[in-house]
Parts: structure tokens; C-alpha cells; sequence
């Protein structure tokens, strides 16, 4: 039987594989399909709620204060916007400087959980959380001048400190309830906050259905429910372990789509066309050292 304590840390790692290949699927559609990133917070909403009427009709929510209701639909808001703050940053700013970004979460995490939740660890694990946030930036660029302090690098940190929220409200939650509960209310929160996108993109979702077909709705839905196991396997891990630890962990999603882009990019470049030159690979293996240490150092 594996213990809790490498638990966790096989559920963080196997929730960073299914983002990376959500990450491979989202970047093809978006590419060939479809124009407005924010359409794909529909399919999200509505496989989300599908996906919390199930924890409902087949494993029912377990007792749990309206108080604490009110907080885990609040973190389904927050996993909300840190969606929109994404996509809003994706629109002014090119892919390969804004998602690095995102692996500024775990320090937001770190400092949040300190205060409210009283993770204190050793100095080697603060050591490796750091080695894991910047090898996860470093792997995630095509070279340092990517980083750019503009519009797009201050929602970014917004969106990296609205999931820290997130990640901190469901681990208090998970002291009270079980994590299919806390799973279920925040899908159902995510998609309160999502009505207004739906209002004002589902005309648009229409009009790419007609023109593409329904296998966009088809590719994008496969991608969503990996999305959802994912978030489904990072709640059970922190239900079980540190959400600090947890989360730093996971932060090596983007190795993930680096090793798939390039099997990608060999055998199916029709799919995926990832340019990767000589002068970034010292770059991404310098950054692949960093987050092996950094994982061995927090597990």
C-alpha cells in the first residue's frame, strides 16, 4: 500500500500529465478553430456542472455549514477568474510570455497557507518549492528576454494569486467535508461566475459549431473532463497532503508538455509544429535539473 505521503505526490504529478496534454489540446483548437479564447470557458461550465450533478445523484454531498458552502462556491469564482485573467493576458500578449507565469502560484501559496493555515516546513523544502517555480518558468520560455513587465505580466500575477486563493479556501474546506463535496460546490461556483461569459459568447459557439462542426465541441469536451480529473486528483492530494507542497509539485506540468510537444512535433508535426533550436535546449535541460531537484527536495 503506498503511503499518504508519496500519495499525494503521485496524484500531484499525475494531475500535471493530464494538464499538459489538455495544454496540447487546447493549443491545436485554438489554433484551428477558434479565435476567442473565452469560448472555451462555456465548455468548461457546462462540463463542470455536469460532472457536480453527478457527485451529486451518485455519491450526494456530505453535510457541510452554509458558511462553508458560501466559501467553496467563492473558490469555484476564484478558479474562475483566474481562467478570465488568462485569457484576457493571452489576448494582448503572445502565449510563450504569459504562461509562465502561472507557475508563480506556489510562492503565493506559500506565504497564504503560512498565514492561514500554519504550513511551516524546513529550509531544504522551501529550497526546492523556488527550484521547482523557477525551473518551471525557465522550461516554459523560449529564451529569458521573454519576460516583460507589461499589462499582460500584472494580470498574469493577478490570475497566479487568485488560484493561490483557490488552493488555500479548498484545503481549509477539506478539513470539514470530503473532497468530492468541496469538487462538486466549487464546479458549481466556477459556473455562477461564468454566466456572463456564457451570455455574451454562447452566440459565438453557435456560429463555430456550424462552421467546424460538432467534433470541436467533440475535442474540446475530452479536454475539459481531463481538466476536471486533473482538478478532481490536486483536491484529493491536498486533502491528504500540504497544499504548499502539493502545488509546487505540480508545477512541473510544463516538462509534461515539453516532452509531448516534441513527440508531437517528430511523428505528428500535422498536430503540432514545435520549433525548438540549439540555443534554447542548454536553457530547458538547465530548467529540467532545477525541478528534479526541487521535486526530490519537497517529497
Amino acid at each position: 500500500m503506498v503511503e499518504y505521503f508519496n500519495m499525494w505526490a503521485i496524484l500531484s504529478i499525475s494531475a500535471a500529465l493530464l494538464w499538459s496534454v489538455v495544454n496540447i489540446i487546447d493549443k491545436y483548437v485554438l489554433s484551428k478553430w477558434i479565435r476567442e479564447p473565452l469560448v472555451v470557458i462555456i465548455i468548461i461550465s457546462f462540463i463542470g456542472l455536469i460532472a457536480s450533478g453527478g457527485v451529486y445523484f451518485i455519491y450526494e454531498f456530505q453535510p457541510i455549514s452554509y458558511f462553508n458552502i458560501l466559501l467553496a462556491l467563492l473558490a469555484g469564482v476564484f478558479h474562475f477568474f483566474c481562467y478570465i485573467l488568462y485569457f484576457k493576458a493571452l489576448k494582448i500578449e503572445e502565449v510563450s510570455r504569459v504562461v509562465p507565469l502561472f507557475y508563480l502560484s506556489p510562492l503565493f501559496i506559500l506565504f497564504l497557507a503560512a498565514i492561514f493555515l500554519g504550513e511551516v516546513f524546513t529550509p531544504s523544502k522551501y529550497l526546492g518549492i523556488l527550484l521547482l517555480v523557477i525551473g518551471a518558468i525557465l522550461i516554459s520560455l523560449k529564451n529569458l528576454s521573454k519576460i516583460s513587465f507589461g499589462r499582460a505580466f500584472y494580470l498574469m500575477v493577478l490570475s497566479a494569486f487568485t488560484l493561490a486563493i483557490n488552493s488555500v479556501l479548498v484545503k481549509y474546506l477539506l478539513g470539514f467535508t470530503d473532497y468530492w463535496t468541496i469538487f462538486a460546490y466549487e464546479r458549481i461556483g466556477a459556473a455562477i461566475g461564468s454566466i456572463p461569459i456564457i451570455y455574451l459568447y454562447l452566440p459565438r459557439l453557435i456560429d463555430i459549431i456550424r462552421e467546424h462542426g460538432k467534433r470541436v465541441i467533440a475535442i474540446l469536451s475530452v479536454a475539459e473532463f481531463l481538466n476536471l480529473l486533473a482538478l478532481l486528483l490536486i483536491t484529493i492530494a491536498t486533502s491528504i497532503g500540504f497544499v504548499t507542497l502539493v502545488n509546487a509539485l505540480s508545477s512541473i506540468q510544463p516538462f509534461f508538455v515539453l516532452v509531448l510537444a516534441v513527440i508531437l512535433s517528430t511523428f505528428y508535426p500535422f498536430f503540432l509544429k514545435e520549433e525548438i533550436g540549439k540555443s534554447v535546449i542548454l536553457l530547458k535541460l538547465s530548467a529540467i535539473l532545477l525541478m528534479f531537484i526541487g521535486a526530490v527536495l519537497i517529497t
